[in-house]
């Protein structure tokens, strides 16, 4: 063979041998050409199971109108509560709170153990406290009876709630001398924060709702709402479910005003009800000088009035304007609110006539 011969040759087989290792890549798997590589999990999103008490209870949240809403500190919010001394007394100690009713002759306590007790005043002094039959004794707390003696609301966390504490509703039964088997109030009194308490003032048909929904430690929302007479829901058809979360968590008061004709007329009797609050001596008259606290007073019972008047402008003022009314009753309220703690403070110094 000759030499340009075998060059063609040459060439012609490397020619064949490499048509070969194409046609030999081009059978192996696409996979066995590519590089190895792990393949990744897929991300799996970790899913909250919700208590199908809450989605029962978002179908049948109580309409209520919330015409006022305040953030005090958690130890003694009851003292901020304006209630009618012709509906009862409300104390707290270390943020457990007492009920004494317009009589004066029946008291509810939460105990150091979180359970409630009653006792009754006889013979000029109390009676020694006994547990309550019928709620049961662990972690009830906070108790409010209805001046018909027999309804009573209070706080609980356990099995029935939701989350922390709830409020629930019992009535007492006189034949079994006890409270019948106690009742979840449901939206917007339940959620998944704690719920401390609850009370209806007759005399000036408002209510009282106290939660620590959204707020910082140690503090919480005291709520003024206008009670229904019979009980009104929303219709869940007529609302998205957000819209019905919000309404549950009351995430903004405005929206449970309507036309707004209701709630002035409420925000009305609350400034009458925090006018007496301010106003009210203790019982007994005390000796001594009063003219530093009836100079305090009248100084608190100010502050109230340009409060009340400011809450009411705020429903119809611009955006621009509530941003800076916003701050101005915020800060107004604490200032109120030490004010009126001072004044308890220096009462309770003054030494009172036998």
């Amino acid at each position: 063979m000759s030499s340009l011969s075998n060059k063609l040759y040459m060439c012609g087989a490397v020619r064949i041998s490499l048509m070969l290792v194409i046609m030999l890549l081009s059978l192996c798997p696409v996979e066995a050409q590519r590089k190895t590589t792990t393949p990744k999990k897929p991300v799996v999103e970790e899913t909250h199971e919700e208590d199908p008490r809450i989605t029962e209870m978002l179908s049948a949240i109580q309409h209520i109108v919330f015409i006022d809403s305040i953030v005090v500190d958690k130890e003694h919010y009851m003292s901020l509560i304006p209630l009618s001394t012709s509906i009862g007394l409300l104390t707290q100690d270390g943020g457990l709170g007492t009920f004494t009713n317009e009589m004066g002759d029946r008291r509810l306590a939460t105990t150091k153990d979180s359970s409630i007790v009653a006792c009754d005043f006889i013979a000029g002094e109390w009676s020694e406290p006994q547990a309550i039959t019928g709620i049961g004794k662990d972690h009830a707390i906070n108790p409010f009876l209805m001046p018909d003696g027999i309804t009573l609301y209070f706080a609980q966390k356990g099995e029935k709630s939701i989350g922390g504490y709830d409020i629930f509703v019992t009535r007492y039964d006189r034949e079994r001398n006890a409270f019948l088997k106690p009742e979840n109030l449901g939206m917007p009194f339940a959620s998944e924060a704690n719920d401390l308490f609850f009370a209806i003032d007759e005399f000036h048909d408002l209510g009282y709702f106290v939660s620590d929904r959204r707020q910082p430690k140690n503090k919480v929302c005291v709520y003024t709402f206008i009670p229904q007479q019979s009980r009104q829901v929303y219709k869940s058809e007529n609302y998205s479910d957000q819209k019905l979360r919000q309404l549950a968590a009351i995430s903004r008061i405005s929206d449970t005003w309507g036309d707004g004709k209701q709630r002035k007329a409420a925000l009305a009797r609350l400034g009458e009800a925090r006018t007496q609050m301010v106003l009210n001596l203790p019982l007994d008259m005390p000796s001594g000088d009063m003219t530093e606290i009836v100079g305090m007073r009248q100084q608190a019972l100010a502050m109230q009035k340009a409060l009340d008047k400011a809450r009411v402008f705020y429903a119809t003022a611009s955006e621009s304007d509530r941003q800076t009314l916003r701050k101005e009753i915020l800060d107004n309220e604490k200032q109120l609110e030490m004010l009126l703690l001072e004044i308890r403070e220096k009462e309770k110094q003054i030494p009172y006539s036998e």
